[in-house]
């Protein structure tokens, strides 16, 4: 424009030229005020096609880049409020913008509002993903110790000494370690058991081994100076960008799927962990299988059992498992031998879960024996009245038990009893699950196609606990507006209010239990009060497996089925098909779904990047 300019005044005679420039000095040279006299006196002047041109000239000239004239602290907090696909426009409009556009602070909010959570806003979720775990001599090699060579770790003999629980003792990780709390770990997520032969095939799944979160570091360069790079982490943009593609997947149902072969009977249980790449499988041809996810080869066959294995659990160093035989044994993981043989029971195991401390195990014969790791004592506690399905230890204090006798039921470890019964199927209940801490859930209404007053009053008491849960957090947002100290979050919400942020009170972080039913539903109930908040109907047959995590629910049944269903709304999202015999066992992770049939195949949905 400025090279047009120039050519039309070359064009004019000086006279002419010396006249422009005169009023130009004398506009330059004026007040404020007269400025704005001479303009309404030249505009007062000017015809049509003048004043169109005026507009079209001014325009441009009154648009101000903001993000480059506002500090670079304030370009942030506007940015901050944008969706990650404003984001990416943004990012293309300038170098600046884009600077800007890619800050990590802002991707880093970004992905507190997703990751492990749905987001209130957009209602989208993404998965935390699991780190993958470097070796041991690795690690040991990284290990921080100085004027001594790093001591490799044993493991402690099972035969004559208190068991313990060292899942997570000598890990580390290859990927960043992020800073938003991972709570996947602590949903339950795996193995699962199943039943006699001749009456019912499967039974629950033994939650995810809990993950490791310890910083590796280099080794010392001397031995009196230990020197400590800074690690370089990953942009946030690229972790909510990978998450992004993972989460496309698990919504289009696009995967990859393999199928593992080997047991020569019906697989009942399994359990896996993604970042070590191992899935372990019992069967009822009495033998544990150990496979290597990556290969898909089997790296050990574990036998000892008389007859068929229905329940195991594992963590870095032993893994646990219940047969049908009334035994559990103990083995290690590193070497595969059997280190103890518990005996007490006086029918099949078919369940059992521990944590650190503690391990519990359910029966035919309508018992659970909880076993005392470090003391080696053992209680009986009684009260269903046949086979217990599923026991699962909560918070270290509570069991939470499923039987054959239709009934959910609650125990305190401290005092040995049961302090609720939970009623309301009208089958066998075969997987019980309480959610872990840290958990949180919000549950959508759905319409449905027909009335039901069951769930109708199920939802008004859930929108009673919304009602309150919302007027608790309107008292805690009183209390921080008169603090002194205010996060950015409380900041965020004192500014506005009304934000969709603060219209979570349907969320809630009071524990859950899912539960499966040969009632061929799934209901999640309170376990502080016992109700039942949402009953899931799909199945045509009975619910044998569960897993969860806080974005779905998979569910393994009778009809060789296996579902996939949205935790908010309770929708059936994706029926995965392709088992030959019933589904046995299902386990969830972030990028996977494992089940095992009744068929004897395990089938891998993976929903990677890679899908």
């Amino acid at each position: 424009m400025l090279f047009v300019f120039k050519q039309q005044m070359d064009k004019l005679r000086c006279t002419d030229k010396a006249a422009i420039t005169h009023i130009w000095s004398l506009f330059s040279a004026a007040p404020p005020q007269q400025r704005i006299l001479i303009l309404q006196g030249l505009l007062s002047t000017c015809c049509m096609p003048q004043l169109s041109f005026l507009h079209d000239a001014v325009q441009p000239l009154l648009r101000i880049d903001f993000i480059a004239v506002l500090p670079s602290e304030v370009s942030l907090k506007i940015l901050s409020f944008l969706d990650a696909k404003s984001l990416c426009h943004a990012a293309q409009v300038s170098r600046t913008w884009k600077s800007l556009a890619d800050d990590d602070a802002v991707w880093h909010r970004m992905c507190e509002q997703h990751i492990d959570k749905k987001c209130t806003k957009c209602g989208w979720g993404l998965p935390s993903l699991v780190k993958k775990r470097t070796t041991r001599t690795n690690m040991r090699k990284r290990a921080l110790i100085t004027n001594s060579s790093p001591q490799p770790v044993h493991m402690a003999s099972y035969a004559n000494a208190p068991l313990r629980n060292t899942c997570g003792s000598d890990e580390t990780w290859e990927s960043q370690t992020t800073i938003l709390a991972s709570t996947s770990s602590d949903l339950p997520s795996s193995s699962e058991a199943s039943s006699e032969r001749e009456v019912k095939r499967p039974r629950i799944e033994s939650p995810q081994v809990s993950d490791s979160q310890e910083a590796s570091t280099p080794p010392p360069v001397s031995h009196d100076v230990v020197t400590i790079p800074a690690q370089v982490q990953r942009p946030w943009k690229d972790v909510y960008s990978e998450r992004l593609i993972i989460e496309r997947n698990w919504r289009r149902n696009k995967y990859n799927m393999r199928i593992l072969s080997g047991h020569t009977d019906g697989v009942m249980c399994l359990q896996f962990c993604d970042t070590s790449n191992i899935l372990i499988t019992g069967s009822y041809d009495k033998t544990v299988r150990i496979w290597n996810l990556e290969t898909g080869e089997v790296i050990r066959v574990l036998t000892g059992h008389t007859r068929c294995v229905r329940a195991l659990q594992f963590d870095d160093a032993k893994l646990v498992t219940g047969s049908m035989d009334h035994t559990l044994k103990i083995w290690s993981l590193q070497t595969g031998q059997c280190i103890r043989t518990l005996e007490g029971h006086t029918d099949g195991i078919v369940s059992l879960h521990f944590d650190s401390r503690i391990l519990a195990s359910g029966s035919v014969d309508t018992t659970i024996k909880v076993w005392n790791f470090e003391t080696g004592e053992c209680c009986t506690l009684r009260g269903h009245t046949d086979w217990v399905n599923s026991v699962r230890i909560h918070q270290h204090s509570m069991i939470v038990s499923g039987s054959d006798d239709t009934t959910i039921r609650l125990w305190d470890l401290n005092t040995r009893t049961c302090i609720r019964v939970i009623q309301g199927h009208v089958g066998q209940v075969q997987v019980a699950i309480p959610s872990g801490p840290g958990f949180t859930h919000r549950f959508i209404e759905v319409p449905v196609a027909r009335p039901d007053m069951v769930q109708h009053q199920q939802l008004h008491y859930l929108r009673q606990q919304q009602h309150l849960q919302q007027q608790q957090q309107q008292r805690r947002r009183q209390l921080t507006d008169f603090s002194p100290i205010c996060t950015v979050d409380n900041a965020n919400e004192q500014v506005d209010p009304s934000s969709d942020e603060d219209k979570s009170e349907a969320r809630s972080d009071q524990p859950i239990i899912i539960s499966g039913s040969l009632d061929n539903t799934i209901k999640i109930w309170s376990m502080v009060g016992g109700q039942c908040l949402r009953t899931l109907f799909g199945h045509v047959e009975g619910v044998w497996a569960l897993a969860y995590d806080k974005l779905r629910i998979v569910s393994g049944s009778h009809d060789n089925s296996v579902k996939l269903w949205d935790m908010e709304s309770g929708r059936c999202i994706h029926t995965l098909e392709g088992h030959r015999g019933p589904v046995t066992a299902v386990a969830l992770s972030d990028m996977k779904v494992i089940s095992a049939s009744d068929d004897g195949d395990i089938r891998i949905w993976d929903y990677g990047v890679q899908a």
